[in-house]
């Protein structure tokens, strides 16, 4: 029985791992590939209400991102395609729920299906980012666990995993740090505006049967890769 149990955590582990390497791009074809199934709802004047609440969303995704990656140990909340942890985050948003990265992760990929008004779209770009996350998170509580022992399991028994309990909160340890977050973001922040770009162009093209005011979304695109490239090319020179 212990070593069906061990099999059984092993390949869960394994493919925690392999998600994990691949976690920056792999519910960008998944969003791609559910556009082309299902077609955008077309909710009338509540259209523009829809767009707005999608774009909500995502940005509270993305608030959450950066709560979490503004104060959070150097050596941590990286991008890197494998794991590290150089120090154990526990404060701040940490003390509240124990991912908030993939919780904010979420919301921004959501909040992008949201605009596309379809329910069912909805439904599979959720199911498929709580299953990813899952394997994810096993991998790396392993992986912690591992590392710090004893202080991260009392850290599990004191914080849920993607439920948040805002009443054991603690004060970052850590002072805010916005050049952090700006260069760490900058690639978040671009994709979640693109992509919205994106929807909205689509849901136009499908309901008017052209983009009427092509400028309009050609005009931010622009602004967006600007931005994008200065705070790259900031970020390079000093590093």
């Amino acid at each position: 029985m212990g070593e069906l149990l061990k099999n059984k955590m092993d390949w869960k582990l394994n493919l925690g791992n392999f998600l994990f390497k691949r976690r920056s791009f792999t519910p960008l074809p998944l969003i791609v590939l559910v556009f082309v199934i299902f077609k955008p709802v077309d909710l009338g004047r509540a259209n523009v209400f829809i767009n707005l609440c999608g774009f909500m969303v995502s940005w509270l995704g993305e608030f959450i991102r950066v709560i979490a990656v503004g104060c959070a140990h150097s050596g941590t909340s990286g991008r890197e395609s494998f794991l590290k942890a150089d120090a154990l985050n526990t404060t701040g948003i940490y003390s509240v729920v124990r991912n908030p990265l993939y919780i904010g992760n979420f919301l921004i990929f959501s909040g992008l299906v949201v605009v596309f008004a379809n329910i069912w779209a909805e439904v599979v770009v959720a199911v498929f980012l709580m299953a990813q996350y899952y394997f994810i998170i096993l991998s790396e509580e392993d992986f912690l666990r591992k590392g710090y022992g004893k202080v991260y399991e009392d850290y599990c028994g004191r914080v849920r995993r993607v439920i948040p309990v805002f009443k054991k909160y603690e004060k970052a340890s850590n002072l805010f740090n916005l050049k952090k977050v700006i260069f760490k973001e900058s690639d978040s922040v671009f994709n979640m505006l693109v992509m919205y770009l994106l929807v909205l162009v689509y849901k136009e093209r499908i309901f008017s049967g052209a983009v009427r005011h092509p400028f309009s979304y050609i005009i931010p695109g622009v602004v967006f890769v600007v931005c994008y490239v200065i705070v790259k090319i900031v970020k390079k020179r000093k590093t």
